[in-house]
């Protein structure tokens, strides 16, 4: 295989490396070269880090032919969202000035991936302040005139474009299983504080969540030995099904959905009624733009006029809206519990965007005979799970008639993950199919 095989295939490469058939710094020149290649036309990097690479990849490299591997991710590039710190490197949020700052310390999440042995090319783009489901700087690698999806829409593409092995972003909304959906990709958002924030910019505490994206469920199980606490143990055997969420969303996803979910083996589907999806829609995005407001509400200089208003529109949020929002989290999870135990489900089964990625030029489209706003179809059926803070994981399951990538979500017990990755991997479609 080529080195640009290999960078798309991180299992290939693992044996690669391993076998001594690749080197880790001339797989490391290929992703810097395919980055800078790439860069004008998908634009999935906010900053290149070539010195802190090479310098990585060759000790990477030294420990492998001293038979000193790390672990699966030794000597594999990888990319990470420009609001996790890396040290020595700029972390701009995406904004033209706000949180803009050079770290002394890498995040946590960074440091585990470094002391796994991976190699940190670069700081992937961001929506501003990751409050935002589109990335505008970011386009899709299946068609560059359409959104990547967001707020993580840079990891995304550096994942589906063959450049990164992996790439860590945030999910506070849905911003890492979008971007995976539209993309094509895997992206697990763990349970929420399974993986540390420290060194992560907030948005909005209740519902930040570390992210992984991954060409396919190994690499990205291989990235949650590295990177997580250890998983319960346990399989999915039986998965809750909600067809009336199939039914809202466009045609060709939900028949997809619904089509990768009759295809799975050994697992029992069972009907279900799931989540009040306008109202953990709503409760979301108010926790969302309340809590932004606290946390970057004196920095509304440094940011553009989209994100501006949102802040703003969060500061006038009435005391009372916030707290139903809480209460609903409360009665959303609690609920969810119920479900999960009443039906006895090891996994709950959702579209993860109602929508295909849409050309970047518009901002509304018609969906179920009236015209919504793009932003807010993104979160549609990814809020529940950020609301009740299990862990959901976005799987590769198809593509429309234009070619676009479709996504299967699916939500667990919580640290349910291994076993959330497992069924994935028997879903058995990645990026490149």
């Amino acid at each position: 295989m080529s080195l640009t095989d290999l960078l798309a295939a991180p299992a290939a490469a693992r044996r690669a490396l391993d076998a001594g058939d690749a080197g880790v710094v001339e797989l490391t020149e290929a992703a810097l070269a395919r980055a800078e290649a790439l860069q004008p036309v998908l634009g999935a990097f906010a900053t290149l880090t070539p010195e802190l690479a090479r310098e990585q990849a060759r000790t990477a490299e030294a420990e492998l032919q001293a038979g000193q591997a790390r672990g699966p991710l030794h000597g594999l590039p990888v990319a990470v969202k420009d609001v996790i710190d890396v040290a020595g490197v700029p972390t701009r949020l995406g904004t033209p000035g706000a949180g803009h700052r050079v770290p002394d310390r890498s995040a946590r999440v960074v440091d585990a991936l470094i002391a796994g042995g991976a190699i940190v090319i670069g700081k992937a783009t961001t929506h501003e302040l990751a409050l935002g489901m589109t990335t505008p700087a970011a386009r899709n690698p299946h068609d560059p005139e359409r959104i990547a999806g967001g707020s993580s829409g840079g990891p995304a593409v550096a994942v589906a474009a063959g450049i990164a092995a992996l790439a860590l972003g945030t999910d506070t909304n849905g911003s890492v299983r979008c971007p995976a959906s539209h993309c094509g990709v895997i992206g697990l958002k763990p349970t929420r504080e399974a993986l540390s924030r420290a060194g992560v910019a907030p948005l909005a505490w209740t519902q930040d969540t570390v992210g992984v994206l991954a060409p396919d469920a190994r690499s990205a199980a291989d990235a949650w030995r590295v990177l997580g606490p250890p998983s319960q143990q346990g399989e999915v055997h039986r998965i809750g099904v909600d067809r009336a969420a199939c039914a809202a969303a466009a045609p060709e996803v939900g028949d997809r959905v619904t089509a990768a979910l009759d295809e799975l083996a050994g697992v029992e589907l069972v009907d279900v009624e799931g989540p009040d999806l306008a109202l953990c829609s709503g409760a979301s995005v108010i926790a969302i733009v309340v809590e932004a407001a606290e946390a970057w509400g004196d920095a509304l200089d440094g940011v553009g006029p989209a994100v501006r208003g949102a802040l703003r529109a969060g500061r006038e949020v009435p005391p009372d809206a916030y707290l139903d929002a809480k209460r609903a989290r409360v009665l959303v999870s609690a609920r969810m519990r119920a479900l999960f135990e009443r039906e006895a489900l090891d996994a709950l089964a959702l579209p993860t965007v109602p929508v295909t990625a849409t050309l970047a030029v518009l901002d509304r489209i018609p969906f179920h005979g009236r015209e919504r706003s793009v932003e807010s179809l993104q979160g549609l059926f990814t809020a529940p799970a950020s609301l009740t803070g299990q862990p959901a994981l976005s799987v590769p399951c198809g593509r429309d008639a234009d070619g676009m990538p479709i996504g299967l979500q699916l939500l667990g017990r919580s640290g349910a993950e291994g076993a959330l990755l497992a069924l994935a991997g028997s879903i058995g479609i990645t990026s490149n199919n």
